[in-house]
């Protein structure tokens, strides 16, 4: 079993590998359940056709013999550890199915399908409505539909060509036919465009493949034609999109437009890190052409081949890691497939006899069909698919390099942007030797002419230990910019430059620290390592901290941070010291109660929260000070403070509990009182402050025992009178019952004089 330097054995590669690459091997996978030998597979393409972040296969084509085929087209869900099962969720009833192309058509976040039929079964073809990975729906034959006949077996292409936020769908045609373009409306249904030469050009088209060659973010598109007419090698025609859903044929270019030869395919590259994308076409009977895109909407051709050579598809990928993309050509008519590695420049050099286990293959010549470059393990380093007419098996490559270059692969996912993101480019810097590197790689629906690389970007880097700078560049005009960004993972990226990471990437050798600071006291702490000076300090609280290691908090959200010191430059000899910062909110202490009012001699429970330790101050009349519910004795009116922790040890927001202690309740009944009308000493009763009694009854006699006045309530005394009748001045007796709100209950007996 191979190591596999950026998953399970980072570490073991990291002190077992020299610095230097070593040679990129393929070791061939048997067995694998999309592997067929019965029939002619004339569409393969890799898709996370179920969103559970690995990547599924799509195998479109036919067995038998014709006229009587049989559809062999399947899906073959990936289950995580590297084996696949065709589970049915494909039921197309074309008898020859060809080529095919995937899109969010319905922007509802799973990818559908559609596939060509081929010029010889009178087919039509088929869009499938992928129903959130469980099953696919043939949309209807009638009305708006793109479910024409197309015919022959062209690249069906996906592209979004107008920016409205839905896929759109071009059809190549033969036989000197018209291609078709189809507008998605948005509701399910499609409305062919008849205007412009884009649709109107008669052609023997082998396909159509979409690009934004001048960086204005709408996607331009470059027909490949084989023939035009009856057997003339036909030129080949770019039209740049106008942005208003429109298009302009390009016929200044230079050769891209106007070399006629036999085209099969083509597909856009940014093939020498300019910034710009740049075409390879590949063509029959004849050489196949690489043309350099000036930036000025001209090309410069450069031949890559032999002359005489048949050349169906090609794919680009970075399949060493190094910072550029290389190429395979897939050979037919008994030709060649080639295998070309890439300069970084531009400079392709023939690599095919340094693998001979996988050139040629079995059969004479090469007689392959299609090709995909694709990560299918999830450890970085593409893979090789390359799929065999007729009986002959397909063969699967699995890359078993274990030098530790690293890489990045992003999925862009859009929101006003079509979902699928077809059009976004995704540029990223590196240092790459200890020069600034820039790539690009643009989201499309079809990057060979009957093989389909995943949607999911792959970058090389070499030897970097991080990303200087990522851009991402959506159809819709918006832009995402990320600065050092970590290597070696797989991110989903969302139109509103929210990163998902699907898988992280190794730890680096190195130190973790775990660190609190509490806010808003804390605001400023110096990060220390051990490692040497002259490394990267990096953080996901963009500029945080500064290049001393020196960390700011002012202005962050409570929540956790994570700090990094990358150190070294090259991924195999670097580490890393992290710094999980976690800044915590200052905590509040809430009393139970602002104010109290209680009896004197009374005791109650107070109480606080919002903390994890307590302090009362000060101590008097409380049983504890450093417990949340103290219980105090009440003996004279006092403020307390209560202040504390959380378990961070981050001090609290204090509170305060304001106590008021009310006195002994006592009354006294006067000897006499003067009830003349003057508001003073009118009415007789028990003279007292505050509500202090439970129970009350006030009697008032006669000196003879007569019962004059009888009251129960404290509101109501006697106003010296019986009835409404005046008494005169004399001395009368009181009895008074009565009981305190502390308890105490008793009566009270005497005289009073009335005096008038």
């Amino acid at each position: 079993m191979k190591k596999r330097c950026f998953l399970l054995h980072w570490l073991s590669c990291l002190f077992l590998l020299p610095s230097v690459q070593a040679q990129v091997t393929f070791q061939q996978i048997p067995g694998l359940a999309f592997f067929d030998n019965q029939g002619y597979l004339n569409g393969v393409s890799w898709v996370d056709v179920d969103n559970d972040h690995d990547l599924d296969i799509c195998v479109t084509g036919a067995g038998g013999t014709f006229p009587n085929f049989t559809n062999i087209s399947a899906i073959f869900l990936n289950n995580g550890n590297e084996t696949f099962t065709n589970t049915g969720l494909l039921t197309s009833a074309q008898k020859n199915p060809m080529r095919h192309g995937w899109a969010d058509y319905d922007n509802d976040d799973d990818l559908d399908l559609y596939i060509g039929s081929t010029w010889n079964s009178n087919g039509i073809n088929e869009l499938w409505t992928n129903n959130a990975g469980s099953g696919f729906t043939l949309t209807p034959n009638t009305g708006a539909t793109p479910n024409v006949s197309q015919p022959y077996e062209g690249t069906v292409s996906w592209a979004d060509y107008n920016n409205d936020g839905w896929a759109d769908l071009f059809i190549p045609r033969w036989n000197d036919l018209k291609n078709k373009l189809y507008r998605n409306n948005g509701n399910g249904t499609f409305s062919e465009i008849t205007a412009g030469a884009l649709v109107n050009d008669l052609a023997w088209t082998s396909g159509g493949f979409w690009g934004d060659f001048d960086s204005d973010r709408d996607q331009d598109l470059y027909v490949v034609n084989y023939q035009i007419g009856a057997s003339t090698p036909g030129n080949n025609d770019l039209y740049r999109n106008n942005g208003d859903g429109t298009f302009t044929k390009i016929t200044n270019a230079g050769p891209v437009v106007t070399l006629q030869q036999n085209g099969r395919s083509a597909n856009w590259v940014d093939v020498n890190n300019d910034g710009r994308l740049d075409l390879f076409v590949c063509n029959q009977f004849g050489q196949d052409q690489l043309h350099l895109n000036n930036g000025d909407g001209t090309f410069t051709m450069k031949s890559i081949g032999a002359t005489n050579h048949t050349s169906w598809s090609s794919n680009w990928g970075d399949y060493d890691n190094d910072g550029d993309q290389d190429l395979i050509t897939i050979g037919f008519w008994n030709t060649d497939s080639r295998f070309w590695q890439n300069d970084g420049q531009g400079n392709l050099t023939d690599i095919t006899a340094t693998h001979p286990n996988i050139f040629p293959l079995e059969t004479n010549g090469s007689n392959s069909n299609g090709i995909v470059w694709v990560d299918y393990n999830r450890d970085g380093w593409l893979d090789l698919h390359i799929t065999q007419p007729d009986q002959s098996p397909d063969r699967f490559f699995e890359n078993e390099t274990t030098n530790c270059r690293s890489w990045l692969e992003v999925k862009c996912i859009g929101i006003q942007s079509n979902h699928a993101a077809i059009g976004t480019t995704v540029r990223a810097k590196t240092l790459v030797g200890g020069q600034p590197v820039w790539q690009m790689r643009q989201v499309s629906a079809q990057t060979a002419a009957t093989g389909t690389n995943p949607m999911l970007l792959h970058f090389g880097f070499d030897d970097a230990v991080v990303i200087d700078s990522l851009v991402v560049e959506w159809p819709s005009g918006a832009t995402c910019y990320f600065t050092q960004f970590p290597v070696n993972q797989i991110v989903d990226i969302r139109e509103d430059c929210s990163v998902e990471v699907t898988q992280s990437a190794p730890e680096l050798p190195g130190s973790l620290q775990e660190l609190v600071l509490c806010m808003p006291t804390d605001t400023v702490l110096q990060l220390s390592t051990g490692a040497p000076a002259g490394g990267l300090w990096q953080a996901d609280c963009g500029n945080c901290v500064d290049q001393s290691g020196m960390f700011q908090a002012a202005g962050l959200a409570a929540g956790e941070y994570l700090v990094q010191y990358l150190q070294g430059s090259s991924i195999c000899g670097a580490s890393r010291d992290s710094f999980r910062i976690t800044l915590v909110q200052q905590p509040v202490i809430t009393a139970d109660a602002d104010t109290l009012e209680v009896d004197a001699g009374a005791e109650i429970t107070l109480g606080a929260d919002g903390a994890a330790t307590y302090l009362w101050n000060p101590a008097d009349g409380l049983n504890c000070t450093d417990c949340p519910d103290p219980v105090f004795t009440a003996d004279s009116s006092i403020v307390y403070m209560v202040s504390g922790t959380d378990s961070n040890g981050c001090p609290a927001l204090p509170d305060q509990v304001v106590i008021q202690v009310k006195p002994e309740p006592m009354f006294n009944m006067p000897n006499a009182f003067t009830p003349n009308g003057d508001g003073k000493n009118d009415t007789f009763g028990p003279a007292y402050e505050g509500n202090i009694f439970t129970r009350f009854n006030l009697k008032v006699y006669t000196r003879w025992g007569e019962l004059i006045f009888d009251s129960n309530s404290p509101s109501e005394l006697w106003k010296g009178t019986i009835g409404d009748k005046q008494l005169p001045s004399d001395v009368y007796v009181y009895v008074f019952d009565y009981q305190l709100i502390n308890g105490n209950k008793g009566q009270e007996k005497g005289d009073v004089t009335l005096l008038r």
